[in-house]
């Protein structure tokens, strides 16, 4: 896969990064993410050989804070780049710096600004330094530009991407109940070169969308090109199937009643808080 260049977006002036990324990014992330609605992230360094559950974050030493779209791209005081850019050229680095050249991995978790108090971090975000990072950001209208703008009707991103992987057929569902439109499974044909790890059923199915009249989509993330919503997945080539849809919020019915249950009442609050639908 092709990398975006690292520099996209980027001219902020040398002192203004210096002083982000002597607070892990903290205050720039939270000011971006305000302006843009799009999603808190920590990259953090953990030696555990399995992947911790959710909500453990037991001896995890935090690399960046920093925001993140619904695809690969990063939004770093840096500039605007790929997750391979950000990761070979910006995690691994604080890696080195932090002396963290053991036995252990990087692990990425999102969060909403709520749960950032209880976060093993180095810093807290400052709300002073926030505003400041907010004027900075206003002032760099490059910058932001290279940000895309989310999609309407818009979740809080932190929900949003609860809802992207393994719940999306109970969102669809349950959107599609709110609003009489049509819920369908998105059946992989061909994947795009590097996303052969993206996890798909042997039945093909990979995400769950209503689709709209005008042959457009929606998910957790809000309105779009179906073929858009694909490529989030890596899927190049793709048939809708409504039928596989229905089977997959059967089973997920079947197996696990009680966490189904929850998860739809979940979704449909905040469709209804979010959208008024």
């Amino acid at each position: 896969m092709g990398q975006a260049k690292i520099k996209r977006g980027a001219a902020f002036a040398p002192y203004l990064i210096d002083g982000w990324e002597s607070r892990d990014c903290i205050d720039f992330a939270f000011a971006l993410s305000r302006l843009t609605g799009w999603l808190l992230h920590v990259d953090w360094w953990t030696p555990a050989t399995q992947r911790p559950p959710e909500g453990k974050e037991d001896g995890f030493k935090p690399l960046r804070v920093f925001v993140g779209d619904n695809r690969n791209l990063i939004f770093d005081p840096r500039g605007v780049m790929s997750i391979f850019d950000f990761r070979d050229r910006i995690v691994t680095k604080q890696i080195r710096m932090r002396g963290h050249d053991g036995p252990g991995s990087v692990l990425t978790r999102f969060y909403g600004e709520d749960k950032f108090v209880r976060l093993p971090l180095r810093y807290q975000p400052d709300a002073e330094k926030i505003k400041d990072a907010v004027e900075a950001i206003s002032a760099h209208p490059n910058y932001l530009s290279n940000v895309p703008a989310r999609g309407l009707p818009k979740l809080p991103a932190h929900h949003a991407a609860r809802f992207s992987f393994g719940s999306c057929s109970v969102f669809a569902e349950a959107l599609s109940q709110r609003t009489g439109l049509r819920a369908t499974a998105l059946m992989a044909i061909r994947l795009l070169s590097g996303w052969e790890g993206t996890e798909i059923s042997e039945s093909g199915y990979f995400h769950s969308v209503v689709l709209h009249p005008d042959g457009m989509a929606e998910d957790s993330w809000g309105k779009a090109a179906v073929e858009d919503i694909a490529l989030r997945y890596g899927v190049a080539e793709f048939v809708t199937n409504d039928f596989e849809h229905r089977a997959v919020v059967e089973r997920i019915k079947h197996n696990t009643a009680d966490v189904y249950a929850l998860r739809f009442d979940d979704a449909v609050s905040l469709i209804r808080e979010s959208t008024g639908r």
